[in-house]
């Protein structure tokens, strides 16, 4: 285990960046839904397809509670 100190504003080494960037290009862009719930509905599908981890065999990492 490494702990690694990012510069203050870096979100090309974020990993977090890369999935808000992907949402936004393929859910939020040209405000494609008309009422919340379906923003809420394809927010949490895209989530829940998302992968974490791209390029990792694993893909999402789910916690469990």
């Amino acid at each position: 285990f490494r702990l690694l100190f990012l510069p203050m504003y870096s979100p090309w080494l974020n990993p977090i960046e890369r999935l808000w960037l992907s949402l936004h290009e393929t859910i939020t862009r040209n405000h494609q839904c008309r009422y919340m719930w379906q923003l809420l509905k394809q927010v949490a599908q895209f989530m829940n397809a998302a992968s974490l981890f791209p390029g990792n065999q694993q893909g999402l990492a789910k916690v469990e509670r």
